[in-house]
């Protein structure tokens, strides 16, 4: 998501984040590959990137496809902005979500330690755009394949609360670049996230 990484949506609702039993790193150490794209993840210090995100949701009788740009900045600040089919902010800072719905004229302020679903997507995110390995041991059991020029990391939440409200987050990249965001809710709902970096 991003030149080094993302997401949200209404955020209840666009926060709609993946799957079963990966083993946690107590048992087994981060591999030399996923530290080296941690390392390079949180040399980043901002970044701009394009999106297209397609929200299958188990009421619609269609997938919901969204479109718009996403930015990052080192300290965990991040933006959404769904620009199709309708205008839409969401800006995340330290423990504040603000939604901005622009065609309606409305702004809601939301605090995510009061929305397990949303924080579990909100930290995955933050502390892997940051290059965090500790924050993500610390919410997530941890499964990473692949090599730093193609690899995928699956977070699966360990809190009982998150994980009534999101199954699992899957990760795709390239070196400091993520490339997917793919997020399974137990209801069957479930979204994938396309995203190109923006040109220099």
């Amino acid at each position: 998501m991003i030149s080094g990484p993302w997401q949200c949506g209404r955020f209840a609702i666009a926060c709609t984040v993946l799957l079963a039993c990966a083993a946690g790193f107590a048992q087994d150490p981060p591999s030399t590959e996923f530290v080296r794209v941690m390392q390079l993840l949180a040399q980043v210090k901002s970044s701009e990137a394009r999106f297209v995100e397609q929200k299958n949701i188990a009421s619609l009788t269609r997938p919901l496809t969204l479109s718009g740009r996403l930015s990052y900045v080192r300290g965990g600040r991040v933006e959404r902005y769904v620009q199709a089919p309708y205008e839409e902010r969401l800006v995340v800072d330290g423990d504040t979500l603000v939604v901005e719905n622009i065609s309606r004229g409305e702004i809601l302020t939301v605090a995510l330690s009061s929305h397990p679903g949303a924080w579990a997507f909100v930290e995955g995110l933050r502390a892997t755009l940051g290059g965090d390995l500790g924050t993500l041991e610390r919410y997530y059991r941890l499964s990473f394949s692949g090599n730093v020029d193609a690899w995928t990391l699956e977070l699966i939440p360990r809190d009982e609360q998150m994980a009534r409200q999101v199954q699992s987050i899957r990760l795709r990249g390239r070196r400091a670049v993520i490339t997917a965001i793919q997020v399974d809710e137990p209801g069957g709902n479930r979204s994938l996230m396309t995203i190109t970096p923006a040109a220099p």
